[in-house]
């Protein structure tokens, strides 16, 4: 595989700059003083950047040298206020921005890059090669003073205190036992058909599932997720689906189907084994059992293949233990990999949901709640940042070059220094400056 110009930064701000374009601005033309594009461009580069203030620095750049880098690095001709920027995004489409990510890993897969995050089943009726997407809730904003239509809320019974919050449940490529991720879909759980009754988890989760089918209609996927999602009529979307499914089940909520499963093992009907992992001083044994073809439910529709595992370290003390519903034929050659794409769920909330909390995207940080859907349009910009900076690591060999010199954290420190302080005349003038390899643009 080789970096294409697919996956350089002009391309994918030019692919991003493209989709800005298309999206309907419902205000008065004769009205307008910065454009949608402009706006979502600039909302875009803070992101990009990690850097709320990042407009208002431009913004004196651009009085003071006549252009500013969002005008050159990012082809924003109007830089707008904070306060301008949220009064317009309010109004913009959250659909039209998440459009953007089945965009954006088709120029990965067609680059070659999308590979990577597949992982081969090695046996079995199912063998083959399959592409690892667990799926997760996740709240990015919480107030008990500051609410829009769209917000969940709940009530505490004891202090009548009513919580607003924003939630979404996101779909994001995994390759168990690497750090490999990749962001496929978002959807937001929100209330907007003015019933009393709450959106839910469970519910946006199943229309992610109909539109990713819908946008991606022939990946071969193995769907992952909490408990929450071992319920049947979720498992029987998957199928209708043509989605493979490893998904966690618990016996606090599924007593019948344990009940099964400890009736087949006292029978002498679950297939039981084990192996090893690791050097000899560091060594794992694992312990697992299977029940095969065995009811989600009593008098349900659906019959899963159960998979359980105890993990030990060479003293005999328990390390792991879980277990999982599937739809795959498990047998013992490929135990292993199902236990590790069971596992690998956790990858998106640490590897995704924590990075954009805690690792400088500061997704939790009140950028703008608004009135209608400006929490949803500043996630939305914040993932698409997020993903750019994945495909960079793929594809732009200067930035390739900077990230092996600095950490990531103090990469970004310099480049948000040199964004405030210095006009470039591009993305790879910047790099190149950042690399010592080239003066900095008048």
């Amino acid at each position: 595989m080789r970096p294409l110009k697919s996956l350089t930064f002009e391309s994918v701000v030019g692919k991003l700059s493209a989709g800005f374009l298309k999206i309907c601005d419902s205000r008065v033309i004769e009205r307008v003083k910065y454009s949608l594009h402009d706006t979502l461009m600039s909302g875009f580069a803070m992101m990009f950047f990690q850097h709320p203030s990042l407009l208002q620095f431009q913004e004196r750049m651009k009085q003071k040298r006549g252009r500013c880098n969002l005008e050159t690095i990012f082809g924003v001709k109007a830089v707008p206020s904070d306060t301008q920027m949220r009064e317009i995004l309010d109004g913009a489409d959250p659909e039209s921005l998440r459009r953007l990510l089945p965009e954006l890993f088709e120029n990965v897969r067609r680059a070659g890059w999308a590979d990577q995050y597949k992982t081969r089943l090695p046996s079995g009726k199912d063998k083959g090669d399959y592409f690892t997407m667990p799926m997760d809730g996740m709240e990015y904003f919480h107030s008990t003073r500051i609410e829009c239509p769209g917000c969940l809320k709940k009530t505490d019974k004891k202090s009548g205190e009513t919580d607003y919050s924003h939630c979404v449940v996101g779909a994001t490529l995994v390759k168990a036992g690497t750090h490999r991720i990749f962001p496929m879909d978002v959807e937001e759980v929100r209330n907007s058909d003015g019933k009393e009754k709450q959106d839910c988890e469970l519910n946006a989760g199943k229309r992610l599932i109909v539109r990713f089918r819908q946008e991606h209609p022939q990946m071969q996927v193995i769907v992952g997720g909490d408990d929450l999602y071992s319920h049947e009529p979720y498992v029987i979307l998957l199928g209708e689906k043509r989605l493979r499914y490893v998904l966690v089940a618990k016996p606090e909520s599924h007593k019948e189907l344990f009940e099964w499963v400890e009736e087949l093992d006292r029978l002498g009907e679950c297939e039981k084994g084990q192996w090893q992992e690791g050097p000899a001083c560091t060594r794992r044994f694992f312990e697992y059992r299977i029940a095969r073809a065995v009811p989600l439910k009593a008098g349900g529709k659906v019959e899963v293949n159960f998979v359980e595992v105890w993990e030990r370290d060479r003293h005999g003390r328990l390390l792991y233990h879980n277990s999982w519903i599937t739809d795959l034929d498990v047998d013992q050659g490929n135990v292993a990999v199902i236990v590790r794409i069971g596992r690998s769920r956790w990858k998106i909330e640490n590897e995704q949901f924590n990075t954009q909390k805690n690792h400088g995207y500061e997704l939790e940080h009140n950028y703008g709640h608004g009135e209608k859907n400006l929490s949803m349009v500043f996630y939305l910009l914040n993932l698409l940042a997020f993903v750019t900076h994945l495909i960079l690591e793929l594809g732009d060999r200067l930035y390739q070059k900077c990230r092996e010199q600095e950490t990531l954290r103090e990469t970004w420190n310099i480049l948000r220094t040199m964004m405030r302080a210095i006009l470039f005349e591009s993305w790879q003038a910047m790099l190149l400056h950042f690399l010592d390899q080239e003066e900095a643009s008048p």
